[in-house]
């Protein structure tokens, strides 16, 4: 998801007392599934910022959380990075005198692209798993526990016809590894992604997206499919995704990419 952030908000003393004497902070879950929300206080009266206030905590379906910190800073702002469309947050500034005043939240995108490549893929009519990705349990930057992850695009070049699911759940076989792998140089740091590339099986799970593409005898067409573009509601939690391919006329060797969006 977007970033949130209140931007830079001024609070040097007048007469002795300063203008904000605490913020409140009301986040509440509308969506249909539980949600990460990593909440900074940053103070930015010297180069670089600090850190003055650091939580990151869940809301299940409809719950609300409201959190109240006492500010001493002379500049400062909040960012907060959630993992759910629907998690709502408002902002509110307290003055000595106890009167709230509402705090419009700028939005800032922070996002990646994470994608795996697999080529020789050797497919019949039988459903072939040519790569999956799962999200990393030891990923311990706050930023991408909360992150949204969604399927954003795949590749597949054929030269048969080719049809194409995108699995949610399921068991695989194979491994899932960290990045770098061998096709693609991402730093274990930069993405919260395991990914799974000698996978050949998925067993159970559910499909959330098919299609199919056509194949030109003696040389390789390109089915290209923005996932994004196709309103695919799917968010990656606690299960893998996986892109499936099988052929629809006989053998074929297939170059597949399969491509995540992480938004932090």
């Amino acid at each position: 998801m977007p970033v949130l952030s209140t931007n830079t908000i001024i609070n040097l003393p007048v007469d002795g007392t300063r203008p904000i004497d605490q913020v409140v902070i009301k986040v509440v879950n509308n969506g249909s599934a539980g949600a990460a929300c990593y909440l900074t206080g940053l103070a930015n009266s010297a180069s670089p910022q600090t850190v003055f206030i650091e939580e990151l905590f869940e809301l299940q379906y409809r719950e609300t959380s409201s959190k109240t910190y006492t500010i001493v800073e002379d500049l400062f702002q909040f960012n907060f990075v959630y993992s759910q469309e629907q998690l709502k947050i408002q902002v509110f500034l307290v003055d000595v005198n106890g009167v709230w005043t509402a705090v419009n939240l700028e939005v800032f995108q922070v996002s990646r692209i994470t994608s795996e490549i697999r080529d020789n893929v050797s497919v019949t009519s039988t459903d072939f798993a040519a790569i999956s990705f799962m999200r990393s349990s030891a990923f311990t930057i706050p930023q991408g526990l909360a992150a949204e992850i969604r399927p954003a695009a795949l590749d597949i070049l054929s030269k048969r016809p080719v049809r194409y699911m995108v699995v949610a759940g399921g068991t695989l076989d194979g491994t899932f590894e960290n990045f770098p792998t061998p096709t693609t140089d991402i730093p274990v740091t930069d993405t919260a992604l395991l990914v799974n590339y000698t996978c050949t099986t998925v067993t159970g799970g559910k499909v959330i997206m098919q299609g199919t593409g056509s194949g030109i005898s003696g040389a390789y067409a390109n089915l290209a499919v923005n996932l994004l573009n196709e309103r695919l509601s799917y968010e990656l939690q606690n299960e893998p995704v996986t892109l499936v391919v099988n052929s629809l006329s006989g053998d074929d060797d297939l170059a597949v990419t399969f491509k995540m969006s992480e938004q932090w």
